[in-house]
């Protein structure tokens, strides 16, 4: 039976409180707090949670080892898979260069993103990688747009910004995966999760919609739910749906969304692909293991992490001297079941065509 949200308590929580409460060693806390160790994924979002539920802030993980230099990556999701690959290709290639990595997280709170950012700004890292959090503004980071360290904006935009981007193209993303469905011959499209608030989610809705209108389809306000991005929310979303008038493929923000979306259509006696095709978004490892493989919208987290060591080791102190630098990494289309290849065969030899895997 899982455990009451814990109360913050009013003294500094220590990674000893936040084993005790998840009920592992207090080295596992700090592998799920570095990103590393062969931890089951159970272990890491109970971790998470802990951590999140306390309120719990990392000493300055700032000490130099040797001549290296850290460099901290902030999450807005510590618990999504796709930010651990991405945290292993960074440390991998920072590794290389005699340097290394820790990953934070801001809770999806810009307000604890301020916090993280200023004790960092205030330390000698190396630099930080911010996948910003639902919201972010480029008023909420003009404190940090003098370079004294190098930031880089990871995953997704704040729209303009003196900042260094590296990340996938999410409305090239989106239209990939909307062509990809009606070439297989659905109408009846929708697209569940993320947050409106999210620069990612306006870029892959406005993919969406361009889709649906250069194929001259409609769009459906009551196939488009919004607001979360976990597999709780994909699956509570579906139920709502499948009470309704049902589109016949739906697009996930993500996997993780995605995830839930097939468990609701299979709690009802459904099969995802045969009777309702889904689409995730990112390719987590996950994706191909479902029971149904997920078909999904590959943008590798791992490449992504080696990207975007390579560029901050680069910009060192030199980036307040240099023009930001914008790295859009092509995002491809992984086909799989889920999309539909078991409705006729006409469609699965479509998806057999399609799959890059």
């Amino acid at each position: 039976m899982p455990k009451p949200p814990m109360p913050k308590p009013a003294g500094k929580v220590t990674v000893r409180d936040i084993a005790a409460r998840a009920e592992v060693s207090a080295a596992t806390v700090s592998l799920v707090l570095r990103g590393k160790g062969n931890l089951r994924q159970e272990t890491r979002e109970t971790v998470a949670r802990v951590i999140e539920e306390t309120g719990y802030k990392p000493r300055r993980p700032l000490a130099r080892r040797s001549n290296g230099r850290q460099f901290a990556l902030i999450v807005d999701d510590i618990t999504n898979p796709y930010f651990h690959e991405l945290f292993k290709g960074l440390d991998r290639t920072l590794g290389d260069s005699g340097h290394y990595a820790s990953m934070l997280s801001s809770g999806d709170s810009i307000e604890r993103q301020s916090e993280l950012l200023h004790e960092l700004w205030d330390s000698d890292t190396g630099g930080v990688i911010l996948v910003p959090a639902t919201g972010t503004s480029r008023q909420d980071l003009s404190a940090f747009e003098n370079r004294r360290h190098p930031v880089i904006m990871a995953v997704r935009r704040i729209g303009e910004s003196p900042f260094d981007y590296v990340g996938a193209n999410p409305l090239a993303g989106m239209q990939l995966a909307t062509d990809h469905l009606i070439k297989l011959g659905y109408s009846k499209i929708g697209f569940i999760g993320g947050f409106k608030a999210n620069y990612a989610y306006r870029e892959r809705y406005a993919g969406f919609i361009a889709s649906l209108m250069g194929h001259g389809l409609q769009y459906h306000a009551n196939w488009l739910i919004d607001g979360g991005s976990s597999r709780e929310f994909g699956l509570h979303a579906m139920e709502k749906l499948l009470q309704r008038d049902m589109p016949e493929a739906l697009i996930a923000y993500n996997d993780m969304v995605a995830f839930g979306v097939m468990d609701a259509i299979r709690a009802k006696g459904l099969t995802p692909g045969r009777d309702i095709a889904v689409i995730g978004y990112d390719d987590i490892p996950e994706a191909a293991l479902q029971p149904a493989p997920l078909t999904s919208i590959a943008t590798p987290a791992g490449k992504l992490g080696e990207i975007i060591g390579q560029v901050i080791v680069s910009r060192g102190k030199e980036a307040k001297h240099t023009a930001p630098i914008d790295i859009t990494y092509s995002p491809r289309l992984v086909a799989r079941m889920s999309c539909g290849a078991k409705r006729d065969n006409q469609i699965a030899e479509a998806c057999v065509a399609g799959a890059t895997t």
